[in-house]
C-alpha cells in the first residue's frame, strides 16, 4: 500500500498564530522548561534569523533577539490543533494516522490518481489555515522524509524501487534512532543513511541490536508498517439556545429532530455508531431535566433514534418553557456490518455498484466484498457455487 505524509512545518509556531493572528510577521519564540532549564522549543522564521534555533537556552535566545516575542509552548493546543487536523482529513480517507508534533500519514489504498488526491488533501489543511507540503512513497518513514523536503503546497511522490536512492544523501539524523546511536555511527565516519548502508548488516546489528536491524530496514525503504484506520471514539454533542424560550412540545420536538440531524451527519462523517444518547434541556426557571437513551445495538440511523427521543416529550414533565437544549453522543464505536440484498429493490445501473464496491473496499479492505461464481461440477447445492474475489468492477 502507498502511503502519503503530510508535513505541517513548525506546527506549534503555526498554532499560536492560528490562534493570535496578530504575531504573524514578529519573530515568535516558544519555550518549555526541562531539569528546571528554560529552552527554546521552537521558533518563526524571523526569530531563527537572528540565530535563535530550537534547543538553545532561553538566556541565549534573549540576548540575540531581545526584542522577540516569547510564550510558553502549550502543548495541549497543539494536541487538539493536530486533532482536529486528523479528523477533518478522516472524512476525506478513511486511512489516516497522526504522528507528532506535525506529521499525519494517510494509507493510500485504492486512489487512483495519488499525487492528485494528496494535492486536495493539502488543500483541506491549507483551507484549515496551516502551511503544509506532502510525500508520496512505499513506506512510511520515506514518505515523511519526502514530505519534509517538499515546496510548502507541493507533493513529492516517489516511484515504488525508488526510496533507497533517494535517501542515499539524507543526513544520519533523519533516521528515529537515539542521539547516543548517531554519535557512535559519527565515529565510524557515517554522516549519511547511504553511508551506513555501505557497512556489513551483521555488524549493525551486532553494535545496535533490534535499533540497527530496524534502521537498516528504513534505510533501504523497506519498512513494511502500514497506517492504521482512524476511529474517533471522543463523546461529542450539539447544542440549540431558543432566542424566546419554546413553550409547546412542537418546538420543543422541532428543535430535537434539528439537533438528531446535525448528530447523524457527524456519525456518517465518521463512519460510526453510538450506543448513548443524553439529553438535556434547560429550563427558564434555572431547572434542569435530563434523559438518557440507551440502545441494544449500535445505531446511527435518524428514525431508530428519533422515536427514542420524541416518545419522551411526555414523561419529562415539564413544568417551565424550554431555553435551551444539548444532546451528547457516546458509546462510539465502527459501523456495523448489515446484510442487504440487491434484488429487493429495483435494478440500478452498473455504475452504481461498481462505485458501492469501490467504497466498501476503501473502508473496510479488498475482501470485504465477494462475488458468486457457479460450479458445474457441485452434485450437493452447497458445492454448486463458490465465492471469488471481486475488484470492483461490480462483477
Amino acid at each position: 500500500m502507498r502511503i502519503a505524509c503530510i508535513y505541517m512545518p513548525r506546527f506549534a509556531i503555526q498554532v499560536e498564530r492560528h490562534t493570535e493572528p496578530a504575531l504573524a510577521g514578529k519573530p515568535l519564540i516558544l519555550t518549555r522548561y526541562r531539569r528546571d532549564a528554560g529552552q527554546v522549543y521552537d521558533v518563526s522564521e524571523e526569530a531563527e534569523e537572528r540565530g535563535v534555533v530550537p534547543g538553545i537556552p532561553l538566556r541565549q535566545a534573549y540576548s540575540l533577539c531581545s526584542d522577540g516575542v516569547f510564550r510558553p509552548w502549550n502543548e495541549e493546543r497543539c494536541d487538539s490543533a493536530l486533532a482536529a487536523i486528523v479528523s477533518l482529513l478522516g472524512q476525506l480517507c478513511p486511512l489516516v494516522e497522526s504522528v507528532p508534533p506535525d506529521h499525519v500519514l494517510l494509507g493510500l489504498r485504492y486512489e487512483t490518481d495519488e499525487v492528485r488526491f494528496t494535492g486536495g488533501i493539502l488543500a483541506a489543511v491549507q483551507e484549515a489555515g496551516f502551511r503544509a507540503s506532502g510525500g508520496i512513497a512505499s513506506c512510511r518513514f520515506t514518505a515523511e522524509v519526502a514530505a519534509g523536503e517538499a515546496e510548502t503546497g507541493s507533493v513529492l511522490a516517489l516511484r515504488e524501487g525508488e526510496e533507497q536512492r533517494f535517501l542515499h544523501d539524507m543526513p544520519l539524523e533523519y533516521l528515529p534512532v537515539s542521539d547516543g546511536s548517531v554519535r557512535r555511527l559519527q565515529l565510524f565516519g557515517i554522516s549519511t543513511i547511504g553511508e551506513m548502508l555501505a557497512l556489513p548488516g551483521g555488524a549493525v546489528e551486532a553494535q545496535f541490536g533490534g535499533e540497527g536491524r530496524m534502521l537498516l530496514e528504513l534505510a533501504r525503504g523497506a519498512d513494511n508498517a502500514q497506517v492504521g484506520q482512524w476511529r474517533d471514539d471522543s463523546d461529542f454533542a450539539r447544542t440549540r439556545s431558543f432566542p424566546v424560550p419554546a413553550e409547546t412540545r412542537e418546538e420543543l420536538e422541532d428543535a430535537i429532530r434539528e439537533a438528531l440531524y446535525a448528530v447523524c451527519c457527524e456519525l456518517e462523517k465518521r463512519w460510526q455508531c453510538c450506543r448513548m444518547l443524553t439529553l438535556t434541556l434547560q429550563l427558564e426557571n434555572g431547572a434542569v431535566e435530563q434523559e438518557v437513551f440507551r440502545f441494544k445495538e449500535p445505531v446511527s440511523s435518524t428514525d431508530a433514534m428519533q422515536r427514542r427521543l420524541l416518545s419522551c416529550t411526555d414523561t419529562l414533565g415539564l413544568v417551565s418553557p424550554v431555553e435551551g437544549l444539548r444532546l451528547e453522543v457516546s458509546g462510539l464505536g465502527a459501523e456495523s456490518g448489515k446484510q442487504s440484498s440487491f434484488f429487493d429493490s429495483p435494478r440500478r445501473p452498473a455504475g452504481q455498484l461498481q462505485e458501492a464496491v469501490r467504497l466498501l473496499q476503501q473502508r473496510y479492505g479488498r475482501d470485504v466484498v465477494k462475488r458468486v461464481v457457479s460450479r458445474k461440477t457441485g452434485r450437493v447445492p452447497e458445492d454448486s457455487f463458490t465465492f471469488a474475489a471481486c475488484e470492483g468492477d461490480g462483477g
